[in-house]
């Protein structure tokens, strides 16, 4: 071991200097946000197994679900794993050896028509809402089904009228590479254009917040309008794919 740096300073430089995506960046910096909390004071030597059991279950006292501990357990793991390539500590010395991050199936949420309907009619109300632009982006996402990820990379040229009147969507996929052509005009009586013929500055619209506070939006947006269930912007995408059910789609 070089130094006995402290843990904060090297993990916020290091997100800063990542290429990361922003949302991971942001996810990222609220783990270390986390850790200081349970350890105002930490070095990187300090990282061992015990230290691991303790912040875990301190994980659990926030009341935050299993995958989620398990993000920040491996945004923690990412942290160490670093250090060890830099010369900082030693690979024998990984605490991560022994500690096995825990994890359970996830079910993918989904809305139901009617309780998009929910959502739709708080969207369509004429009373201003700080959290309209959450909601009108996650509408226009459970309508086209496209990600997070590849929604924040949208501009207004991804919008194109190939025969100079039905707009369609076209980007490629951040996450699979794959040229993507939706046609707005056409699903769900073009509901996602409407959306789109609210903002004059279409730049602005896909330009969201980080997916950590948008999904802590949502839960609010579900609260308001009676949804029950816990639902992210990823369901966004399977909502969409239960509503293409619904309408009769047959998916592959």
């Amino acid at each position: 071991i070089k130094e006995k740096q402290d843990f904060f300073v090297f993990g916020r430089t290091y997100v800063e200097h990542s290429r990361r995506e922003k949302s991971t960046k942001s996810n990222m910096n609220t783990t270390l946000t986390l850790l200081k909390e349970f350890s105002p004071k930490l070095s990187l030597p300090d990282i061992d197994y015990p230290l691991l059991l303790r912040f875990e279950h301190f994980l659990q006292t926030k009341r935050l679900q299993t995958n989620t501990i398990a993000k920040h357990m491996r945004h923690l793991r990412t942290f160490y794993n670093e250090a060890i390539r830099r010369g900082l500590l030693l690979s024998t010395s990984s605490p991560f050896i022994k500690y096995h991050i825990k994890t359970i199936e996830s079910k993918h949420a989904f809305l139901l028509p009617e309780e998009l309907q929910k959502l739709e009619k708080f969207s369509n109300a004429t009373i201003k809402s700080e959290l309209r632009h959450t909601l009108d982006a996650f509408l226009f996402c459970c309508y086209t089904g496209v990600r997070y990820s590849d929604f924040i990379r949208l501009c207004e040229e991804n919008i194109v009228y190939p025969d100079g009147t039905h707009a369609w969507l076209t980007f490629k996929s951040q996450k699979t590479g794959v040229d993507i052509r939706i046609p707005l005009y056409l699903l769900f009586q073009g509901k996602a254009m409407k959306l789109l013929k609210r903002y004059p500055d279409k730049d602005a619209f896909f330009c969201l917040k980080p997916n950590s506070i948008v999904n802590k939006e949502l839960v609010r947006l579900g609260k308001l309008v009676g949804i029950e269930k816990h639902f992210s912007f990823h369901s966004a995408r399977h909502t969409n794919a239960t509503l293409l059910i619904y309408s009769g789609a047959q998916l592959t």
